[in-house]
This record gives C-alpha cells, sequence and structure tokens, in this order.
C-alpha cells in the first residue's frame, strides 16, 4: 500500500510539470496585453521551459542518483513552486522569462525522478501499474493545459494559471515528507562527468536553440550554421569523453536495447504529434472559429479525457499481446484524427472538431501507455535511471521540434494564402470606385489581414477616409465621405470573408501535409519488431 501511495505522489508532481508545458499556450494573448511584452519575449517565455528540461534532466538525474533520489525530487518539488509563484507576480515580460527558467529547473529534475523513484517503490510485478498511471498523468496533464489555461483565465487571470500550482507542490511536499525515505536512502558512490556535463549541456542547448530560433533566423542563416557546427562539435566530445570515464552521465548500453530505442522512438513522435495539434487548435478555434478561450478549452478536452481512459485500457493490452500491435494502433488512429484534422474550415462544426480530438487522445494514450512500459521493461537500478533521463530529455526535444515544425510550417502556408488574399483584394479593387488610393489600401490590407473583421474594418476605414479628406472641414464633404465609407465596407467584408477563410483553410492544409507521417510511423513501428511479451510486467 505504502508503494501504491508513492506513486500517486509521483504522479503530483508528473501532472504539475506537464501541464505548465502547455498551459500557457491559450494565456500568452493576455499576458502579451497585460504586460505589453515583445514577440521575443512571449516565444521564449513558452521555450524556456521545454528548453530547460531537455538540457537539464540528463545531469539532474545523474546528480540525484548521487545525493539522493528522494531528497533531490523533493527540491524539484519547491524550486517548482517558487517558480510558479514568481510566474504569478511577474510584472515584466523579462522577469516572467526568469520565473519561467526557474520552474523549468524544478521540472527538469521532477519528470524523470518520477519515473524512477515510482517504480523502485514497487516489486517487480507491480511494475506496471505505475508506469501505465504515470504514462496517463503525462499524456493527460499534457492536453489538459490548454483547457486549463483557457478556463483560469477567463474566470480569473493569467496569474492564476501559476498560482494553482502553488497547493499541489505543498501538498506533494509534505506527501513526500511522510512516505519516502529522505535520511538514509540509497546513493551512487561517484563523481560527476564535468565534461559530459559540460558538453551535453553545449549540444543539447545549440539543438534546441536552432529548432526554437530557426524559423526566424532562417534554417540557412550563419546563426543556424553556428548552431549546427556547435552541436556536432560538443555531440563528438561528449561521445569520446563518457566512453573513456569510469562514471559516464549516459550509459551506452542503453542503446543496445532495441525495445528502449523502440520506446524513445514513440514517445518523441507521438509527442510531436500530439503537441502539433495542443498548440495550434486553439488558436484556431479563438481566432478563426471566434470562440471564447473558454469555449475553445471545453472543445480540446476531450483529448485529455480519451488519454486517461484508453491508458489503462492499452496498458493491458500491451501486457497480452505485446508491443506491436498497440503501437501500431496508436500511430493509425492518431493519423485518422490528422486526416480529419487535413478536412479543418472556419465551417467545421463543434461535434467535428470533439471528434478528432477524441480520436487523437486514444491514439496517444496507446502510444504513451506502450512507450513508457517498454523504456524501464529491462532495467534496474543505475541504468533505469539513466534510461529514464534519456527519455524525459528526448520528449523535451520532441516537444520543441513540434513547435518548430508546425508553427514554422503553419507560417509558411499563412504567408502563401495571405498573398492570395492580397490578389483577390486587388481584384476587388479593380471593381470599385476606390481605385485612386489602390495602393496604399492594398498595402494597409495586407499590413492588417491577420486582426479580426471589426479590428481590419476599423483601421482601413479609419486611414482611408483620412489618406482622402485629410483635415478638410467635415461638413462639406459628409455625403462624398459616407459614400467612400460604405465602399469601404463593402471592401472590407468581402475581403475579410476571403481572408478568414484562407488563413483558415491554413490550418488544414498543414495537417493534410503532415498526416501520411503517421502511418508512416506505424509501418516503421513494425519494422523495429518490438518483442512480444512472453511474461508478466
Amino acid at each position: 500500500m505504502r508503494g501504491k501511495r508513492i506513486v500517486f505522489i509521483m504522479c503530483i508532481g508528473m501532472f504539475l510539470c506537464m501541464l505548465d508545458s502547455t498551459i500557457m499556450n491559450i494565456t500568452l494573448p493576455a499576458i502579451q496585453h497585460d504586460l505589453g511584452t515583445t514577440l521575443e519575449q512571449s516565444s521564449w517565455m513558452l521555450n524556456i521551459y521545454t528548453m530547460t528540461i531537455a538540457v537539464l534532466a540528463i545531469p539532474l538525474t545523474r546528480y540525484a542518483t548521487m545525493v539522493g533520489k528522494n531528497k533531490v525530487y523533493i527540491g524539484g518539488l519547491l524550486l517548482f513552486g517558487l517558480g510558479s509563484l514568481l510566474c504569478g507576480f511577474s510584472s515584466s515580460g523579462t522577469f516572467l522569462v526568469f520565473s519561467r527558467f526557474v520552474q523549468s529547473l524544478g521540472a527538469a529534475a521532477l519528470i524523470p525522478l518520477s519515473l524512477v523513484i515510482s517504480i523502485s517503490a514497487l516489486p517487480n510485478t507491480k511494475r506496471a501499474f505505475a508506469l501505465t498511471l504515470l504514462g496517463a498523468t503525462q499524456g493527460l496533464s499534457t492536453a489538459l493545459g490548454p483547457s486549463i489555461g483557457g478556463a483560469i483565465t477567463e474566470l480569473l487571470s493569467w496569474h492564476w494559471v501559476f498560482y494553482i500550482n502553488i497547493p499541489l507542490c505543498l501538498i506533494g511536499v509534505l506527501a513526500c515528507l511522510r512516505f519516502l525515505n529522505v535520511k538514509n536512502e540509497e546513493k551512487v558512490k561517484a563523481k560527476m562527468d564535468g565534461g559530459g556535463l559540460l558538453f551535453s549541456t553545449v549540444f543539447l542547448f545549440s539543438v534546441t536553440l536552432v529548432l526554437i530560433k530557426g524559423n526566424e533566423w532562417g534554417w540557412n542563416s550563419g546563426y543556424a550554421w553556428s548552431c549546427y557546427i556547435l552541436s556536432f562539435l560538443s555531440f563528438l566530445f561528449f561521445i569520446f569523453i563518457e566512453k573513456r570515464v569510469k562514471s559516464p552521465m549516459i550509459d551506452f548500453s542503453l542503446f543496445k536495447d532495441r525495445l528502449f530505442l523502440g520506446s524513445i522512438f514513440t514517445a518523441s513522435t507521438g509527442y510531436l504529434f500530439l503537441i502539433g495539434v495542443m498548440v495550434l487548435l486553439p488558436q484556431f478555434l479563438t481566432r478563426f472559429q471566434g470562440k471564447s478561450e473558454l469555449e475553445a478549452a471545453f472543445l480540446v478536452t476531450p483529448v485529455s479525457a480519451a488519454i486517461f481512459l484508453f491508458s489503462q485500457f492499452a496498458a493491458l493490452l500491451v501486457k497480452k499481446i505485446g508491443f506491436i500491435i498497440p503501437v501500431v494502433i496508436g500511430f493509425c488512429t492518431m493519423g485518422v484524427a490528422y486526416y480529419l484534422l487535413s478536412k479543418l474550415t472556419v465551417e467545421s462544426t463543434s461535434q467535428q472538431i470533439v471528434t478528432l480530438c477524441i480520436l487523437l487522445g486514444i491514439g496517444f494514450s496507446f502510444l504513451i501507455a506502450t512507450s513508457t512500459i517498454a523504456s524501464t521493461s529491462n532495467f534496474e537500478g543505475e541504468l533505469l535511471a539513466s534510461s529514464q533521463s534519456v527519455f524525459s530529455m528526448l520528449r523535451g526535444v520532441g516537444t520543441v521540434l513540434a513547435v518548430a515544425i508546425f508553427v514554422g510550417s503553419l507560417t509558411a502556408q499563412m504567408n502563401t494564402e495571405k498573398q492570395k488574399v492580397v490578389n483577390y483584394a486587388q481584384g476587388v479593387l479593380e471593381k470599385s470606385n476606390l481605385i485612386q488610393n489602390k495602393e496604399e489600401l492594398l498595402q494597409l490590407t495586407s499590413n492588417v489581414i491577420d486582426a479580426n473583421n471589426e479590428m481590419m474594418q476599423e483601421e482601413i476605414i479609419k486611414s482611408s477616409i483620412h489618406s482622402k479628406f485629410g483635415n478638410q472641414n467635415e461638413e462639406e464633404n459628409v455625403q462624398e465621405a459616407l459614400a467612400v465609407k460604405r465602399e469601404l465596407q463593402n471592401y472590407v467584408a468581402n475581403v475579410s470573408k476571403e481572408a478568414k477563410y484562407k488563413m483558415g483553410e491554413s490550418f488544414g492544409n498543414l495537417y493534410k501535409t503532415a498526416f501520411p507521417f503517421l502511418f508512416l510511423c506505424a509501418f516503421l513501428g513494425l519494422s523495429l519488431r518490438f518483442p512480444f511479451i512472453k511474461r508478466r510486467i
């Protein structure tokens, strides 16, 4: 019974960390408005979290095996709670970025240690219980992030998105002090591998940095190539050092285990395709379907519900028939969800959105349950801790990669569609009486085309009327001004309708390109030939 209680305590830390990886996605506009942050700062508010986890998961897990995993876990909870408090108090974008960094330091320790401590607390015959529960918690909290963030932002304020973490952190710390052995826990007698720490940090930092900034810099820019070269060289030095030290940060025998390789492939790609939806779908619902943050939150909640409900079934299926079939089911089900996403338009109904969200959650539940069990099946002790640090690191990289790929691709799609709207606007102008202001009006239209209809109409009418009449007496030109205003209103109505349709269509086109890759992943899952389980997990 004590072991199961420890597993539930570990779920608190896992839930908080994975929740905060996506909870800011839908609250960011409110934060930008309140703090007046730049796009650069807003980007780092999101990315510093996953970046720090990816970079520090391995060294912090190694440190925990040397000083005590339970102590470091409690320290991680306290640090995460402190970071959350600072985030809520933030009055500037710069301070919020720093506070998110503090928060992510705690998360980098909590995520891998949650799995390691849970598995160590139970006998091998009960290992599947811990893995299934933690796997479901990971997926559930990741998918719940936008829903909870949207609801809290609309009902309270964005500050409470962070404040809600604090009582859970305190409960977790008190529970750890009650049930975990802090004084006499097992430790590994070894020294920290300084060279490995340095070069692994440089390698992961440069990789995640170029993934985050690549779209802005340009993938062939000097900055990007600096990161490519730095990451390649630091990786070579890391391998060279790790092969020669007595206590390496990563035991490379992990990568000889086919089951472990399959698990990190499945988890990384699963998170990539989940995040690719959870980051962008709420934005589509609020910007192009006119939903409120709360409505958008409720519409994406079925992803979380499906993950929670089907994870246990997926784990039982793994226990009965092995890993292959659940992996294939997971990728194919997510593939169907992506196919439905490829048909997404501004006219898509709530029922269609809910259906694809349910399928996405079901598919991901099979992948996360299977990969979590597979990642630990063949390891004990130090190898187990090492496997989970690598697993957490690659999952973090997968999350960063998802944002880079999907946001970058969507930006390119929207720029293409935006030019089509400008061409359409030009055709509308040719048939109107506004031809004398054509170039100026087209430029203004291009500048505000991403805004909503009311903002677009207000900006275009205000600027165009002022451009035509300047400071002339309004009474003398009232009839002409009214006529021009009516022409402008018709112009804006036609162009904004086309813009809404085209910008919304870019989302569908993005997923149309992506969904075949999920079926390719299903095929690769077959080719990896996971061993079937002949024993109880």
